[in-house]
């Protein structure tokens, strides 16, 4: 997305006041006094910051748009009032079960955003976090999130802050939802005790939602946020509030976010899926039409339908994480349960239009 002539005049009129890093600065735009951070991003991480900035979240620092500059970009966001985490941790403050819940939990919020564009931030650590002076919680940073990338085994680059990383970020597996889930149970540990989980674990119910988050094999974590807000909701009494903006996992709403085309939101994709799908429902509501009136007819039209367009259709697409439910599949890299599945489909779009020949001789 290009930045407007606007963005482009508050971007040359920009006032360095400081720098945090080689690469971050704190800037103001003098005609309306408003803070700004400006940070230097290569090239190739364009990409999902451009996803990034079209986020608004109340746990996320908002980005404001980015601005080519030399020979990399520029990324401008809003600058937030409050304290960094790590200097509160660091000057001995702990927190009540209670309140270090609903601090994850909001933080869960913002990434549930993130999380939803299958952007993983995978440097969740007191750092990345500020505590504004009205008492929430903002993710501040996005210097090594990354796209998930459904065929790629293991990250190409081992990132993450020691203590807070999870064991696939060192090159055992590549990184998703769950590895942020792993450093919330970190972080959750740190807010409660003041020790990261290898030296001191809390107990009670906290300690028991902490374990579960910080579990070695990634499929023992929680599989996403949502389903740890459930149980923080549950087992520690935290209300969700309106302000939560997290996607509902009603299973209406899961199916809507897994039907190929249509879950991208982009009308580019869910136009062409939309006329698909009309050309399929209308071919089998003709196929069935025309079959005779038989009970036996219509279950074996039915069965058919399903090898050749359903069950094929969740193979290809991993519709509702498919590839992650069989006992198989389940731990294998992407690129194997890509291939496993997609000779699945095949295996069962030919056994179908066999069965549907067959039919056709006998049921006419």
């Amino acid at each position: 997305m290009q930045p407007t002539p606007a963005q482009v005049f508050i971007f040359q009129n920009l006032k360095k006041l400081t720098s945090f890093a080689d690469t971050t600065d704190l800037c103001i735009y003098e005609p309306k006094k408003k803070l700004y951070i400006t940070k230097s991003i290569l090239p190739e991480d364009l990409g999902y910051y451009q996803i990034i900035s079209g986020i608004r979240h109340p746990n996320l620092a908002n980005i404001d748009f980015i601005m080519p500059c030399g020979g990399g970009y520029r990324v401008v966001r809003e600058f937030i009032s409050g304290d960094c985490l790590s200097d509160i941790i660091e000057g001995g403050t702990t927190y009540p079960e209670e309140k270090a819940a609903r601090m994850i939990y909001e933080l869960c919020c913002g990434l549930s955003a993130l999380h939803e564009c299958n952007i993983v931030h995978r440097d969740i650590n007191p750092n990345n976090i500020i505590i504004t002076t009205d008492g929430h919680v903002k993710i501040i940073d996005y210097g090594i999130a990354r796209l998930y990338k459904k065929n790629q085994s293991k990250d190409t680059v081992n990132v993450g802050t020691p203590g807070y990383a999870a064991p696939e970020q060192y090159g055992f597996s590549q990184s998703d939802n769950r590895t942020d889930i792993y450093s919330i149970g970190v972080l959750m540990n740190v807010l409660i005790c003041g020790r990261i989980p290898v030296e001191q674990t809390v107990g009670g119910t906290a300690g028991r939602i902490i374990r579960k988050c910080i579990q070695i094999d990634a499929q023992q974590r929680y599989p996403n946020v949502i389903a740890l807000m459930r149980d923080i909701e549950r087992k520690m009494g935290i209300i969700r509030s309106e302000e939560s903006n997290y996607p509902s996992d009603r299973l209406a709403d899961k199916i809507m976010r897994n039907i190929p085309g249509i879950r991208t939101g982009k009308i580019y994709f869910m136009l062409p899926a939309l006329i698909w799908y009309a050309l399929v429902v209308l071919i089998i509501i003709s196929s069935f039409v025309r079959l005779k009136p038989a009970p036996m007819n219509y279950i074996a039209w039915f069965f058919t339908i399903v090898l050749v367009f359903i069950f094929p259709t969740f193979c290809f697409h991993n519709v509702l994480d498919i590839w992650d439910r069989f006992p198989f599949s389940k731990g294998s890299s992407r690129k194997s349960q890509r291939g496993l599945f997609f000779l699945i489909g095949g295996i069962s779009i030919c056994i179908g239009l066999l069965f549907m020949a067959y039919l056709g001789t006998t049921i006419k």
